[in-house]
């Protein structure tokens, strides 16, 4: 069937796929350890108050008991996950081996300040492109923090 080996890291067509997966891999770790943390911080008397204040059961405590008070660690999970998201440049020249990817598809915002602030030296524009990425990292944490954040 296959004569050929499909070289799908030099591919453009499943680089930003193949970055997508081992990004999401990569993070599942953090995510993971923040949720546990976030499941066992849970007091037992929340649970058996609000059985005796009318729960009825396992999927109304989750909804109304432990969702709620994992807020912290939803929002602790989110804003790292945007971070890392954000900071992740280098894992498209990692995995393609080349600089620049093929056809620019593994690059994302950090591999272009890099380029114009380090390789063609032009550090005005890439000192804008920095300030434009601490705004969009500024935006989605906000956002974060809107579903994720305490409300008093």
């Amino acid at each position: 069937l296959i004569v050929e080996p499909i070289a799908y890291l030099q591919s453009p067509d499943f680089l930003f796929t193949i970055m997508i997966i081992v990004a999401l891999w990569s993070s599942m770790g953090v995510g993971f350890l923040a949720m546990l943390a976030g499941i066992l911080n849970v007091s037992n008397e929340l649970y058996e108050a609000a059985y005796i204040d009318g729960l009825k059961n396992r999927f109304q405590e989750v909804i109304h008991i432990t969702i709620p008070a994992m807020k912290p660690q939803m929002l602790f999970g989110a804003v790292m996950s945007i971070v890392a998201t954000f900071s992740a440049g280098a894992l498209g020249v990692q995995l393609s081996g080349s600089n620049p990817t093929p056809n620019y598809s593994g690059s994302l915002i950090v591999n272009h300040i890099e380029d114009y602030g380090f390789i063609r030296y032009d550090m005005g524009y890439a000192a804008a492109l920095s300030l434009v990425l601490l705004l969009i990292i500024f935006f989605f944490s906000k956002l974060s923090w809107k579903f994720f954040g305490e409300k008093d």
